[in-house]
């Protein structure tokens, strides 16, 4: 008589661990393309776009993009591409649900509604990469 059957364990059987020891794969959500918002500081560079007195700009860069650090490249390339000088983002990158547009436009730039994007052409434009700005706001050389 086995041991198990003595102390009154009854039957063995074998138990499937099939797969237990092996990693599991977690689906990684592929993040949906967004509209992203990058503060950004720029110096004149070569841009003959700002006054003579100024020595740069901040402007806030919407950035259509598949994540934030995409949105942060297009941004610099698309200013430097006008001839800024790229100096540094501000603050940290923020993503800007497309429903929230209208009301986002409404409290940082209500004097200038009618020159940005209408929401449906941002739903439009989801699909590329697409980089748009606010107004720059310029800075004078300090002395």
């Amino acid at each position: 008589m086995s041991l198990l059957h003595a102390a009154g364990g009854g039957s063995i059987r074998a138990i499937p661990l099939f797969g237990i020891f092996r990693a599991r794969r977690r689906a990684h959500a592929v993040p949906a393309r967004g509209l992203f918002l990058v503060n950004v500081k720029v110096g004149r560079g070569c841009s003959n776009k700002l006054s003579s007195g100024l020595a740069g700009a901040y402007v806030s860069a919407y950035v259509t993009a598949a994540d934030a650090d995409a949105a942060t490249r297009l941004a610099i390339m698309k200013l430097t591409s006008k001839g800024f000088e790229f100096l540094g983002t501000q603050g940290p990158v923020s993503r800007i649900e497309l429903e929230d547009w209208p009301q986002h436009i409404a409290q940082s730039w209500p004097e200038f509604i009618d020159e940005l994007p209408q929401q449906g052409e941002l739903a439009a434009a989801i699909s590329k990469d697409t980089v748009f700005f606010g107004p720059f706001v310029g800075y004078e050389r300090s002395a």
